[in-house]
C-alpha cells in the first residue's frame, strides 16, 4: 500500500495529512485509490528507508498495514465530502443570485438580483466565494454610484474561496486554488442571497490575487483584502523605525490592522491611538498601540506633545472619514511631519458637495505634508494602475497572508454573518450609522467552502 500526502499541515508537534492510498483491493482484483485524513497519533509513520517522493514533490510516506486500524473511522466520509464539495465548486452555472443595488445611487437597502457568472478576461480570475467580508465602501457605492455603473451591481468586493476558472494570460494561480482576492473596485462582487446556498461569483484580477495559506481560515482571509491594503498604503515604506505614529479609530476596521502594523512589523518607537468607547479602546491596545486615549475626553493633541517632549507625531494615518477629526489630528502633527489620510481627504468626504477645511492651513504652519491614500483612485483613473502600482498592490496582499500566520497583523472578526439580503443591509447599516465600527464583520457565502477551510 503507497500512500502519497496530497494535503498536509504542521502545527507545534502534530502532523495532519490528507492521504492518498492507492493499493490492490483482492476482492475486486484490481489497484484502488482511497482518500483518508491522518494525524501522527493514529498511526506509525514508515521509518527513513520507506520514504519516497510524492507526485506533488512532498515526502510519500508507506505505513503499515496495521495501521488502518488507528485511522479515525469518519475520516474517510470527511474526504469524500470535500471531494463532493470540489466537484460542486468546480461546477460553474450560467447565473447567481446576487446581492447589490439595482438602481442609480438608491443607497441602503441593497437587494437580491439574478446576474450572469461573468467571464475571466486575459488577466482575470473567476473565483467562486467562501466568504466576504463588509466594508464602508459598498454602503458608499450603493449611495452614490461615483463609478457611474449601470446597475444592477453585486457588492461584496473582499474574497477568499476557489478558483474556478482562468483567463490565458494567468499563471501564478490555477483552478483548483484556494485563494484572496479584491474585486476591481469598479467591478462586481460576489455576495449572495439566501445564507449560502446557491454559490457566489466574483472576478478579480491576477495582480489582486494570492493563494490562501492552508493554516489562514477563509473566514479570516476575506477579512483582510481592502483594509491591509488599505493601511499598507498609507504606512508601507513611510514608517521609518522608531518613529512616533498617531493612529485614530485604532478599534476600527483600517485602524486596528493599521496599528499592529506601525507596532509589529514596521518598528515604530511609540504608537499612539484613540477611540470613544471600552471596546474600541480596547482593541487598538490589544493591536499594540502603546497609548489610546478616548477622543470625546482628552486633548490628544496635548497628551502627544507631552509624550514627544513638545515636538509632536513624525507620522499621522487617519482612515476616520471624519470632518471634525481631521482638525484635530492635523494639530498632533509635528514639524516636517506627516499627515496621511485615507480616502478623498478633508472637505471633500460626502463627494457631493466640497466644504472649507482648515486642515491644509494647520499643516503648511507646521510645515507637514498632506498625503490622500486613496484605492478608489486606481480604478477610477486607470492610468494610475501602472506596472508598479500592480506589483505594489501584489506584494501587499502577498504580505497579508504572511503577516497573519506570522500573527503580527491580524484581523479582529467581531462578527460573522451569513449572507442574506437582511443581514448584509443589517450590518452595513450599522457600520453607516457608526455603531458598528469596532473591527471586521466577515461574511458567509459558501458554508460549506467556509468551513473546509
Amino acid at each position: 500500500m503507497h500512500i502519497n500526502p496530497i494535503y498536509w499541515r504542521y502545527a507545534g508537534t502534530a502532523i495532519n495529512f490528507q492521504l492518498e492510498m492507492n493499493f490492490y483491493n483482492r476482492s475486486t482484483n484490481r489497484k484502488e485509490i482511497a482518500y483518508v485524513d491522518y494525524h501522527q497519533k493514529h498511526g506509525r509513520l514508515g521509518d527513513a528507508a520507506n520514504v519516497d517522493q510524492g507526485q506533488f514533490g512532498v515526502p510519500a510516506f508507506v505505513v503499515r498495514c496495521d495501521d488502518a486500524q488507528n485511522i479515525p473511522p469518519n475520516a474517510s466520509r470527511r474526504a469524500n465530502r470535500r471531494k463532493i464539495i470540489m466537484k460542486q465548486t468546480l461546477t460553474i452555472p450560467e447565473t447567481f443570485l446576487g446581492v447589490g443595488y439595482t438602481k442609480d445611487r438608491g443607497g441602503l437597502p441593497l437587494e437580491a438580483v439574478r446576474v450572469p457568472v461573468p467571464r475571466p478576461r486575459a488577466d482575470q480570475v473567476l473565483i467562486r466565494v467562501a466568504a466576504s467580508s463588509l466594508n464602508p465602501l459598498e454602503y458608499k457605492l450603493a449611495d452614490l454610484n461615483f463609478f457611474g455603473r449601470t446597475p444592477p451591481v453585486i457588492l461584496g468586493l473582499d474574497l477568499s474561496g476557489i478558483v474556478v476558472a482562468t483567463g490565458s494570460a494567468v499563471r501564478g494561480v490555477a483552478v483548483g486554488d484556494a485563494v484572496v482576492a479584491m474585486a476591481d473596485l469598479n467591478g462586481n462582487g460576489g455576495w449572495v442571497a439566501g445564507g449560502g446556498g446557491e454559490g457566489g461569483y466574483a472576478l478579480a484580477r491576477e495582480f489582486l490575487t494570492v493563494p490562501k495559506p492552508e493554516s489562514l481560515s477563509f473566514l479570516s482571509a476575506a477579512a483582510l483584502p481592502m483594509c491591509f491594503l488599505s493601511a499598507f498604503a498609507g504606512l508601507y515604506g513611510t514608517v521609518q523605525a522608531g518613529d512616533t505614529v498617531y493612529i485614530p479609530g485604532g478599534g476600527g476596521g483600517v485602524g486596528h490592522l493599521a496599528v499592529q502594523m506601525a507596532a509589529r512589523v514596521l518598528r515604530a518607537g511609540l504608537v499612539i491611538s484613540s477611540g470613544s468607547t471600552p471596546q474600541s479602546t480596547a482593541l487598538a491596545r490589544q493591536s499594540g498601540a502603546h497609548y489610546v486615549f478616548d477622543y470625546k475626553r482628552d486633548d490628544i493633541a496635548a497628551e502627544i506633545l507631552k509624550l514627544t517632549g513638545g515636538r509632536g507625531a513624525d507620522l499621522v494615518f487617519d482612515a476616520t472619514y471624519s470632518e471634525p477629526g481631521f482638525v484635530g489630528t492635523a494639530k498632533t502633527v509635528r514639524q516636517g511631519g506627516s499627515w496621511i489620510v485615507l480616502g478623498v481627504g478633508p472637505g471633500k468626504t460626502t463627494r457631493v458637495v466640497e466644504t472649507l477645511s482648515p486642515v491644509d492651513s494647520i499643516l503648511a504652519e507646521r510645515g507637514a505634508r498632506h498625503v490622500n491614500v486613496n484605492l478608489l483612485r486606481y480604478f477610477s483613473e486607470p492610468a494610475t494602475l501602472d506596472d508598479e502600482a500592480k506589483a505594489f498592490l501584489q506584494r501587499g496582499l502577498a504580505l497579508a497572508m504572511e503577516w497573519a500566520v506570522q500573527g503580527l497583523v491580524v484581523p479582529h472578526v467581531v462578527r460573522t454573518i451569513d449572507s442574506t439580503v437582511e443581514a448584509i443591509n443589517a450590518g452595513l447599516q450599522s457600520l453607516k450609522s457608526g455603531s458598528g465600527t469596532l473591527g471586521k464583520v466577515a461574511v458567509i457565502v459558501d458554508r460549506d467552502l467556509a468551513e473546509g477551510g
